[in-house]
C-alpha cells in the first residue's frame, strides 16, 4: 500500500466505491473478496518459492546435514503461509459483510408491501 501525504491508496479500487445503496455494498464486498483471494494465493506461492530459495542459499552446520537451514527456512516460510490464511479469512469475511448487510437492512433492500385492507367500514 502506498501512503503519500494526506492521500491513502487502497487496493483493488476500493476507495472509489461510494456507499450509496445495496449494489454498492455488494460491489465493495466482491472487490474486497477478489483482492484478498488473490493476495492469499500470492502469499501461498511466495512461501513455497522463498522456502526453496532459502533452503539452497543457507549455509548450515556440516554435522547437521543442512537440517538446521531447512528448519530456519521453514520458520520464515510459515509466516507467509499464515499471511495466506489470514488473507483467506478476510476474503470470507468480505462475503459475510454483504450477507450481514442484507440480513440487518432487508427493509431497505425490498420494503414490505402495503398490506391490503381486510374490511371497509
Amino acid at each position: 500500500m502506498v501512503v503519500m501525504a494526506g492521500h491513502r491508496k487502497t487496493p483493488a479500487g476500493l476507495d472509489v466505491i461510494e456507499f450509496d445503496g445495496s449494489e454498492s455494498v455488494a460491489k465493495y464486498a466482491a472487490a474486497s473478496r477478489d483482492h484478498n483471494r488473490a493476495l492469499s494465493q500470492e502469499y501461498e506461492a511466495a512461501a513455497e518459492d522463498l522456502y526453496g530459495i532459502l533452503k539452497e542459499l543457507g549455509d548450515g552446520a556440516w554435522y547437521k546435514f543442512g537440517f538446521d537451514v531447512k528448519r530456519r527456512a521453514g520458520k520464515v516460510a510459515a509466516r507467509l503461509e499464515r499471511m495466506s490464511e489470514m488473507a483467506g479469512w478476510v476474503a470470507t469475511e468480505s462475503v459475510l459483510l454483504n450477507l450481514e448487510y442484507r440480513r440487518q437492512f432487508s427493509e431497505l433492500i425490498s420494503p414490505e408491501p402495503d398490506k391490503p385492507r381486510i374490511w371497509d367500514w
